[in-house]
């Protein structure tokens, strides 16, 4: 029972844990992404807002622009037709000045003042009445936009005015009509002259205290040459109002505009008075605005960050003005600060779901888990009994899911298990006597090669020393050197076809051939001669030999050898290093009858030596499928040059391990060593 609950227990905690990982990681990145978003959000909003106060800027700006433009249209329709009115005098008639009425209260007043008493007004009685003309424009002018123009004039380089105001009180005139005014020294009347378009001079108070008002005066030509100015005053307060009414986030009461002119008087905001001409200059508001007085009045679209509010910007061209919008910090950070509140929320929501979550899961899981490993222990049970010895013992098979299939198949395991032990014993008893076999037939091939060195007891004359290590238990490879007579000596290293033990069951045949047709006074390629024809004749599974054969004279060193497709041996010279000995192979041995063998001789010296190999020492592959090859073999050789055959051999032997590795030895290697003395 305490196992049962253990294994409970560890599926409770792993899908516990599991639930709690992933929800943590779906939490985490959710979270990640919230503040992510929270904070391109606030990047986003911030740009949104300055864009939406820039456009609202920008819209009533053009707002303002268009107003103005209205009051220059009709500038321009005046400047025109008294430029019409000089160059064809004929098609107008002359009209005095007419004269207002206290009875008839609408109709419009003309005034005509001359600039001083030294003016001719004979002299300028013509121009004058024909100017009266103007009164057909001014009328439906005045009609139209009577609210906003207070008054529309004309100021002439000859000395005279002429202005219309409907509402001037009669008392401010003369019993003529006429006043005196001064007009060419006055600031639009040069501001006018000095220019070819519309202007808009500075504000001021109205002339009868309807308001501030501002003159905008347009210059007149006679054949290009200047010849007065129209101007009118038009009442501010509702442009300006019109402009400053902005509202930049909806419900805050903290942003406003305000007009700034081109000396840095603020015209216009929340909180000055409509009717005061007596402005503060933003230079001197606080150090704030100083610094950044200088572009707001460089007549250029702007906004700066100061401070804890956002300041925006931009020119109304036609005034001269600035129009400037104050938003504070705070307007613009509040829906960052509900996102930030949000995201708490969402985050202590999370956590709440989580719990709950996880524990829904784990008292799921503690009944799923039951249910799932009853029958998993009621198989162990079972298993158990089996493991013991009894095959016999069937396990339990309940339900139909994997469990099930499982408990089937250790029935299954367990009938296979019968009959695989029943057939094993069998293999067993018949591999141990193929593996008795084997050992007899490795134990009659090593000694049937020659395994004692020195083999010849006293010998002065020679060293010889010789390996083989066979691939399987028994190899295809075979080395020999014996006396044929106290002079010579006859060396052999041959290679048989294929491994195991068919090949090395030729290979004793192969020894014994060429050992028994071996004699002084036979020539070797007639010895090969025969044992090929003999091989040829009992070859039912196609094996041949590759074989070295050589006879060496002990006392002059001259070396007969005949060579059936064997390797070169490598020759070493005395105080040289090692060279493989080039000769031309002859053919196999058992792989043709009656094969022509050729001879070589060679001399040795004393102090020279002979290596003989198979090619299972130049063919040694390692785990990357290379070669050792001829050129690692000379570098063995020829690192060992110096040592006796008898150290010489496991020295190359090492080398060829080293450079195999863990790769498996797949072909026999045989190696004899020969040292002339």
């Amino acid at each position: 029972m305490k196992k049962k609950g253990s294994i409970n227990i560890k599926l409770r905690l792993t899908v516990l844990f599991i639930t709690l990982f992933a929800m943590l990681v779906i939490g985490i990145i959710s979270i990640g992404f919230m503040y992510r978003i929270k904070d391109n959000s606030e990047t986003t909003i911030i740009d949104e807002m300055q864009n939406s106060a820039s456009l609202l800027v920008q819209e009533k700006i053009e707002e303002a622009e268009l107003a103005l433009d209205h009051y220059a249209s009709y500038l321009d329709t005046e400047a025109s037709l008294i430029e019409l009115i000089h160059s064809k005098p004929e098609n107008y008639v002359k009209r005095s000045i007419p004269k207002r009425s206290p009875d008839a209260p609408d109709i419009y007043l003309s005034q005509r003042s001359y600039v001083n008493e030294d003016v001719d007004k004979d002299a300028v009685e013509d121009e004058m009445s024909l100017l009266v003309n103007l009164e057909s424009l001014w009328v439906p002018m005045m009609q139209q936009d009577g609210d906003t123009i207070t008054t529309t004039y004309i100021g002439t380089e000859t000395g005279f005015m002429i202005s219309y105001d409907r509402y001037a009180s009669l008392a401010e005139y003369s019993d003529d009509g006429e006043v005196y005014f001064n007009h060419l020294e006055r600031n639009w009347y040069k501001k006018a002259k000095e220019g070819l378009d519309v202007v808009f001079t500075d504000l001021s108070q109205d002339y009868f205290g309807r308001g501030l008002s501002l003159t905008c005066a347009k210059p007149f030509f006679y054949y290009g040459v200047f010849a007065g100015v129209v101007a009118m005053d038009i009442l501010i307060d509702d442009l300006k109002n019109t402009i400053i009414d902005i509202d930049v986030k909806e419900g805050y009461d903290s942003d406003y505009a305000f007009i700034v002119n081109e000396n840095g008087d603020i015209i216009a905001s929340p909180v000055i008075n409509k009717d005061t001409t007596e402005f503060e200059n933003i230079k001197d508001l606080n150090n704030t605005f100083y610094s950044i007085s200088d572009r707001i009045l460089s007549n250029k679209k702007g906004m700066d960050k100061v401070d804890d509010f956002y300041l925006i910007y931009s020119p109304i061209e036609r005034a001269n003005w600035v129009l400037c919008v104050y938003v504070p910090e705070e307007i613009i950070m509040q829906p960052i600060r509900q996102l930030e509140q949000r995201i708490k929320v969402v985050i202590t929501i999370f956590v709440l779901i989580m719990l709950i979550v996880c524990s829904i899961a784990y008292f799921v899981v503690k009944i799923v888990s039951g249910k799932i490993t009853e029958p998993i222990l009621l198989l162990k049970e079972d298993v158990g009994v089996i493991s013991k010895g009894n095959l016999e013992h069937k396990a339990r098979v309940i339900g139909n899911d994997e469990v099930s299939d499982l408990a089937q198949a250790f029935n299954d395991m367990t009938k296979s298990l019968k009959d695989y032990i029943s057939d094993l014993t069998s293999l067993t008893a018949e591999k141990e006597r193929i593996g008795a076999e084997l050992n007899v037939a490795t134990n009659i091939q090593s000694s049937m090669l020659p395994s004692i060195f020195p083999n010849f007891a006293g010998s002065d004359k020679f060293d010889i020393y010789a390996t083989m290590n066979p691939a399987k238990e028994v190899g295809g490879d075979f080395y020999d050197f014996f006396m044929i007579d106290d002079k010579h000596i006859v060396i052999v290293v041959a290679d048989v076809s294929g491994k195991g033990v068919p090949a090395a069951l030729f290979m004793v045949i192969g020894k014994t051939l060429i050992k028994d047709h071996t004699g002084l006074k036979t020539n070797l390629s007639d010895v090969f001669y025969e044992v090929n024809n003999l091989l040829c004749e009992s070859n039912s599974e196609n094996l041949f030999i590759t074989a070295f054969e050589a006879v060496i004279n002990l006392e002059t060193g001259h070396l007969t050898y005949v060579n059936a497709g064997h390797e070169m041996p490598y020759i070493y010279r005395k105080g040289k290093d090692w060279q493989p000995e080039q000769m031309k192979p002859g053919f196999v041995l058992a792989g043709m009858e009656n094969m022509k063998f050729t001879t070589g001789e060679l001399y040795l010296k004393p102090g020279d030596k002979v290596f003989q190999y198979t090619d299972g020492v130049t063919e040694a592959t390692n785990a990357k499928n290379e070669l050792y090859g001829m050129d690692r073999l000379k570098e063995a050789l020829d690192a060992n040059s110096d040592k006796k055959m008898y150290d010489l051999l496991p020295a190359v032997k090492a080398d060829i391990d080293k450079f195999v590795g863990e790769a498996p030895q797949f072909d026999d290697i045989t190696m004899l060593g020969f040292e002339f003395k």
